[in-house]
């Protein structure tokens, strides 16, 4: 046991002085590629319950500390169907509920500016824009049913160099929404409503049309041809 923990913090040792005796992983006049993973969280307003995303960010540096690229990422999401009208099915004297979730993917892309230091720890900040569009599940909407909508990405993070080429990122990132149409959302059919009983409806105004959608990542990065 004692010999496995010194290996452990020789090998910890060893890593954090590579880290150190690197340069900044920013070039002037190159892109940067990162990959990242991370957890998509979505706002109770926004009628959608939280789920994984997958991220490609692509940033050409004008200089150090300066640079804009474009986005796209991929959330696999999911509605959350006690925030809409329940399925209700009478049968003579009894009637049943039902909420009813539905899977709901998004795809977010856009272009962005960052401003980030020039040093081998280094912190930076993102501003972004772009579009979205949500693939409703098919089986439940009778057919491939899309939406489309506008979205700012803002926030931030840290780059850790390995070497002079690769680095790990560490990002928290506002997916912010504001023309959010949450009715699409609803999968249940009109004629299928609760309209029996409308004291068990969840309340109105509970759903936003402008939500703030909060983001986790964390990834890899490249600079390509060095």
């Amino acid at each position: 046991m004692k010999r496995s923990c010194t290996i452990l913090v020789a090998s910890t040792l060893v890593a954090l002085c590579t880290v150190s005796s690197v340069n900044g992983q920013v070039a002037p006049k190159r892109f940067q590629v990162v990959i990242l993973g991370g957890w998509q969280t979505f706002a109770g307003s926004s009628g959608l319950e939280s789920g994984p995303t997958v991220a490609f960010d692509a940033t050409y540096y004008l200089k150090s500390s300066l640079g804009f690229g474009l986005w796209t990422d991929f959330t696999a999401g999911e509605s959350d169907g006690t925030m809409f009208t329940p399925a209700a099915f009478s049968f003579q004297d009894s009637t049943t509920f039902y909420s009813i979730n539905q899977s709901v993917d998004i795809w977010h892309y856009g272009l962005y500016g960052k401003l980030q230091l020039d040093r081998r720890t280094a912190p930076f900040l993102l501003l972004g824009a772009g579009g979205y569009t949500t693939f409703l599940d098919p089986h439940q909407n009778y057919g491939k049913t899309t939406t489309t909508g506008f979205v700012l990405r803002f926030g931030g993070g840290v780059d850790f160099a390995i070497s002079n080429a690769m680095g790990v990122e560490l990002a928290v990132y506002d997916m912010f929404y504001p023309d959010w149409d949450y009715s699409v959302l609803q999968p249940v059919r009109e004629e299928f409503q609760n309209t029996r009983f409308p004291e068990l409806n969840p309340e109105s105004g509970q759903l936003s049309e402008s939500v703030h959608n909060i983001r986790l990542l964390v990834g890899f990065t490249l600079v390509p041809g060095i």
